[in-house]
């Protein structure tokens, strides 16, 4: 029976559909037993029209659903960079194609291509990360198939080996004459301190409102993050003094802190300006503005702050990708592997002494030395008594 009371006092009814041997659809509805049957009825026929469009409807029909959901659940960066991939590689490619009908072969061909564009571009080092973003794409739109019931399971998609470069941070001697140097421009030191004394990435910078300061408290409002997840983040003095004095000089009512003085809308370009300043505080090597943020999180590790802390300053959503500084953090790593060697010498000591015979409970009329006489050298004066002894 397809509907079937659940609580017939509150007019509660199980609705069960099966279609063939595979699916099975169970809901509640609410209402009375008349309505619940026409419920079902039109139920069944919409499940029984969707299951026959099962393997028929393509990945380009999908794709505009998924941007819609995108575009609603995420953030407008990641709908941008969706979008992006989507129109201009996943459609183009394997548009025509049902997810039923993506092969390992199909897969590989797309991975080859790809990789051959890209390094036609002069982009050969980039490119195993770039296909792997497009190919994790492409394994999103699945699920998301999967789940509106389009598709019965998501694709498994292998992607290519890439090996992530390792941070490279400024030393700690070298932030710190990048900032002096950069005090003789207002604007650009707060916005350099928001990246090194607060952590924050460069679009979140950039972003920033003086809505988002909180002067009498002492934090920073991170709105512009990674998924759209806020966080706050405490401000040290020589921040908080950096914004009050930028905040003093501006006389517009722009509420963006760092806005571009041609737009007026979010700053865009701070590569030259990294570049004046580290040239002027004598630092030949490049240096990029998310470095500051690597320096920020390698610096806090080398002076002993734990992971869990430095995760939540960085707003990362897994402490996997904050354990990447501990590869970086040499001075760390030094002090735990002196940890190590202290206490195996400590260890040594002690099983050097426990090593000498315990000599206290014999009677002797010449008692044996002690464990730590035994360990001891012998004094010149008591080579001395000796040889008075013997003679």
């Amino acid at each position: 029976m397809a509907v079937r009371p659940y609580k017939p006092k509150e007019n509660k009814w199980w609705i069960d559909i099966t279609l063939g041997r595979k699916f099975r659809h169970r809901e509640v509805f609410e209402g009375t037993y008349e309505e619940a049957l026409i419920y079902e009825q039109e139920l069944k026929k919409h499940l029984s029209q969707r299951e026959k469009q099962k393997g028929t409807i393509t990945i380009k029909q999908i794709a505009e659903e998924y941007l819609n959901f995108v575009k609603i659940h995420q953030a407008e960066r990641t709908f941008k960079e969706k979008n992006r991939i989507i129109l201009t590689q996943i459609i183009p490619f394997f548009g025509k194609f049902s997810f039923e009908m993506i092969t390992t072969q199909l897969i590989d061909a797309y991975k080859l291509k790809r990789l051959k564009e890209i390094q036609q571009r002069g982009l050969g080092f980039k490119g195993t990360r770039t296909v792997n973003i497009e190919l994790t794409v492409l394994s999103a739109m699945s699920r998301f198939a999967a789940e509106r019931g389009y598709i019965q399971e998501p694709l498994k998609i292998k992607l290519l080996p890439h090996r992530y470069k390792l941070p490279s941070p400024l030393s700690f001697e070298e932030t710190k004459r990048f900032l002096e140097a950069a005090k003789t421009e207002p604007f650009y030191y707060a916005l350099f301190l928001c990246m090194y004394h607060a952590g924050l990435r460069r679009n979140e910078v950039l972003n920033l409102t003086w809505d988002d300061i909180f002067f009498e408290h002492g934090f920073i409002r991170v709105r512009k993050a990674k998924m759209n997840k806020e966080r706050f983040v405490p401000m040290s003095k020589m921040l908080r003094k950096a914004l009050l004095h930028l905040k003093a000089k501006r006389t517009d009512d722009n509420p963006l802190v760092f806005p571009s003085p041609i737009t007026k809308g979010p700053l865009t370009d701070i590569k030259r300006a990294i570049k004046r300043i580290a040239q002027r505080a004598g630092i030949e090597r490049k240096i990029t503005p998310h470095q500051l943020r690597h320096s920020f999180a390698t610096h806090l590790l080398e002076f002993g702050v734990d992971l869990r802390t430095i995760q939540a300053l960085l707003g990362h959503e897994k402490i996997t990708t904050t354990q990447i500084y501990t590869k970086v953090a040499l001075p760390t790593l030094y002090k735990a592997i002196q940890i190590l060697e202290n206490e195996a010498c400590r260890h040594r000591r002690h099983q050097v002494v426990n090593e000498c015979p315990d000599w206290s409970g014999r009677r002797d009329s010449n008692p044996r030395p002690t464990a730590w006489q035994a360990v001891a050298l012998p004094s010149k004066q008591g080579k001395k008594n000796k040889n008075k002894k013997n003679k």
